[in-house]
């Protein structure tokens, strides 16, 4: 078990695809991750962070993160 995973996203500037992002968690039925968003120009950067998070089940989420329409990475840390 991790102590403590941080899912880097950069992706296309829109406030959908945050909502999809953050609706992702709650689908999974996990609870709300810190939250950090950077805007610049059209690119957006999100920070989440989660404690207690599985190392299979970070990479799972990451994987699916990335398979949003807009984002254009997403690294696991």
């Amino acid at each position: 078990m991790i102590e403590l995973v941080n899912f880097r996203v950069t992706a296309h500037s829109s406030s959908g695809l945050l909502c999809k992002i953050l609706g992702l968690f709650a689908q999974l039925g996990l609870p709300a991750p810190i939250l950090q968003v950077s805007l610049v120009g059209v690119s957006m950067r999100i920070e989440l962070s989660l404690a207690n998070f599985g190392d299979a089940r970070a990479q799972i989420v990451a994987r699916k993160i990335s398979g949003f329409v807009g984002v254009e990475s997403v690294t696991v840390i």
